[in-house]
């Protein structure tokens, strides 16, 4: 069922080009996290016996995690998105234990890796990445529910390029601003990539400026060509701290603002209401009193 998008070149394959087998439950895991009805017929096909609905488990919902501060899933998806040669495609490729190519193709359409990731503490995670063109953020944001299956969101940017920086937060503005008018929120981490080249003027101090202004972490800084795979580690820790690392722009402080006023003033307003109630019941017993 994978020889075709979003599925095909989307696992690790062997040296022979065979699936492996941590590739086999990574594409199952995709698969499920896509299209569970397409996930339970092909396992009714492939000879499941028992009941189909009892190999799925339902976690609790995205805005519930955030909410316990704490999540229970094994599979967390991580939107990636970045400027054109940023290095996100890299970033899938290394995922999946290929290796690193100085060969550019541009991303014309969305693709995904995923793979078992194994913790620190020994613990495994299975981790898909979605890569987002740079030209089609736009068209999938108008999706309302785009980023409804996102558990954590990356920006990448060319390290040595400052305009790769710059759109990099741009994106991250426009993906956060449009989550925070849909009722998503999620994670979100900067990666500088290419961090094998020489940085851009200011690097180091615009990031930290940024990092600080969105109440975010620095960016991680990587190197996929030196095979670099901590990043894949890191980008499971902040997924399970749904609560943390959650962007605030300026949208959304001048957001929040005006539900503060609008609170203020409903308040005021009540206030005054019960006021004028009282002066209003006071008004009558004194009436009454007076006509008696």
């Amino acid at each position: 069922p994978w020889k075709d998008a979003p599925y095909k070149d989307a696992a690790e394959t062997t040296d022979m080009g065979y699936i492996s087998l941590n590739g086999f439950l990574s594409q199952w895991a995709l698969m499920t996290s896509l299209d569970p009805r397409y996930s339970l017929a092909n396992l009714i096909y492939i000879g499941y016996r028992a009941k189909p609905s009892a190999a799925l488990r339902v976690t609790c919902r995205r805005s519930e995690d955030r909410k316990k501060q704490k999540t229970e899933r094994n599979v967390f998806q991580c939107y990636i998105f970045g400027s054109k040669n940023a290095g996100k495609s890299a970033l899938l490729y290394s995922l999946l234990g290929r290796s690193f190519s100085n060969n550019y193709t541009p991303t014309t359409v969305e693709r995904y890796a995923a793979n078992i990731i194994e913790l620190i503490e020994g613990t495994k995670k299975t981790l898909i990445l979605r890569e987002i063109p740079e030209d089609e953020v736009s068209a999938f944001l108008s999706n309302k529910d785009f980023l409804a299956a996102c558990d954590i969101a990356a920006f990448v940017h060319d390290s040595s390029d400052g305009y790769s920086w710059k759109k990099s937060i741009d994106l991250l503005e426009k993906v956060v601003n449009q989550g925070e008018l849909t009722g998503h929120k999620f994670p979100c981490l900067l990666i500088a990539a290419k961090d094998d080249l020489t940085p851009f003027p200011r690097a180091v101090l615009d990031s930290v400026k940024v990092a600080q202004e969105l109440k975010i972490d620095a960016p991680i800084r990587v190197s996929m060509k030196s095979g670099d795979s901590n990043v894949y580690v890191k980008i499971i820790n902040a997924a399970e701290h749904p609560h943390l690392s959650i962007p605030e722009t300026e949208f959304m402080r001048k957001r929040k603002q005006h539900q503060q006023l609008l609170h203020t003033f409903i308040f005021a307003l009540a206030g005054a209401a019960m006021a004028l109630v009282g002066l209003t019941a006071r008004r009558a017993r004194a009436n009454k009193n007076s006509s008696s």
